[in-house]
């Protein structure tokens, strides 16, 4: 059971106006009900002292965790996943769906709905469709068999069996029907990100013109940048009103590139995601997915055959750590806003992703070296409960 008012006394506390040090937040039942200083309110007390307390983490672009996968259609590896992110500051996130047959992706959509407000741990805040409406010629590791034309009655038939917690649909905004779909789902309140796509920077900008908002994870799976032809990443760098993801994992991404993202990119449009499969938090050795088999080493997971990477084991505590280690001259409050705000700013997440009275208690604790000392998820210690104060 969670704690029903819980005091974290004296920690740095990133507020939306940056870091405000020997701060104290109240959390009352689910709820952020005071943030200040020498509060007092008869609660039981942790003492954060030398602790930052950060909005907890969001990864809206995740595939797995822990041996289970989203795609699996099985209820419990869905808890399973949930359970998992909390221990690395996940306190949310999208259970992301890759390319699948039909009948295979509306199992998939109808079991993670089934889990959604029965979770512990991470909560799952909707559904992330990265596919199966992309281009053949970026595939990655996506299931080129199973790309299709983009589809209005498809996903309106899905979002029907998610209760209508589709948030984001990725799409390769140059196949046929991509602009109709993309405004559908504007039209629907739902966030369409380009990514998986050859567009050039006319096609790029026609997805946007429809009502594209975000890039999925920018530089990879997408036309390379030329100086003649910017394509989905010069768009990407330069529409201002285009958020794009990040996958700080050191192998998807040189940290170069991912300074050039920051430096390019308005406050709040860079968003780190993990875009991790089942490898994450399982120790260096093979694993299978759908009968492919893949080797987890040195931080990375790839396919055993051809050697491409197939999403990642990455964190995004770890992400957090990387990006401030590679950038020190990056504020490490855009750092973490990175990680909380601004994809919550993504999917229109108004009640999370910041440390204000009112938002919902998900917190993230960090010890100096920015490891996670504990995680809240709606007020509640996910994990071994710290040593309170009567």
């Amino acid at each position: 059971m969670g704690i029903l008012k819980l005091l974290l006394r004296n920690a740095t506390v990133l507020l939306p106006s940056g870091f405000q040090p020997a701060t104290d937040v109240l959390v009352e039942d689910r709820t952020i009900a005071r943030v200040g200083r020498e509060i007092d309110a008869g609660a039981q007390v942790f003492d954060a002292t030398g602790k930052l307390i950060a909005p907890g983490f969001i990864d809206i672009h995740i595939h797995g965790a822990a041996g289970a996968m989203c795609e699996s259609a099985d209820p419990a590896q869905v808890r399973g996943i949930a359970a998992a992110l909390a221990r690395f500051g996940v306190t949310g996130f999208l259970a992301t769906l890759a390319t699948m047959p039909a009948k295979e992706l509306r199992s998939a959509v109808a079991a993670i709905a089934k889990v959604i407000d029965q979770e512990s741990g991470a909560r799952i805040l909707g559904i992330h469709l990265e596919g199966p409406y992309l281009s053949k010629w970026r595939a990655g590791a996506q299931a080129v068999p199973f790309m299709r034309p983009p589809s209005v009655a498809e996903v309106d038939e899905l979002q029907e069996i998610a209760g209508g917690r589709i948030r984001l649909v990725t799409i390769a905004p140059e196949t046929e029907g991509a602009l109709e779909l993309i405004g559908a789902l504007r039209d629907r309140g739902i966030a369409a990100s380009i990514g998986h796509s050859n567009a050039s920077t006319d096609e790029m900008l026609a997805g946007v013109g429809a009502g594209a908002t975000h890039v999925t994870h920018l530089f990879n799976a997408m036309r390379e940048l030329h100086h003649r032809e910017p394509g989905p990443i010069g768009v990407g760098l330069t529409e201002d009103a285009l958020s794009v993801e990040l996958i700080c994992d050191g192998h998807h991404l040189h940290p170069r590139i991912v300074d050039l993202a920051f430096r390019a990119k308005p406050d709040g449009k860079v968003v780190m995601v993990s875009d991790a499969v089942a490898a994450l938090g399982l120790p260096d050795g093979w694993c299978e997915m759908f009968g492919v088999v893949c080797i987890i080493s040195g931080g990375a997971v790839r396919l055993r055959d051809g050697g491409n990477l197939a999403g990642s084991c990455l964190s995004l505590d770890r992400a957090v750590r990387n990006v401030h280690g590679w950038l020190p001259h990056l504020p490490l409050e855009r750092i973490l806003r990175a990680a909380s705000t601004a994809p919550a700013a993504v999917i229109g997440e108004e009640v999370t992703g910041e440390i204000a009275e009112g938002k919902a208690a998900d917190l993230v604790v960090l010890d100096d070296r920015l490891e996670v000392a504990t995680t809240l998820v709606r007020g509640k210690w996910i994990g071994p409960m710290p040593r309170t104060e009567a």
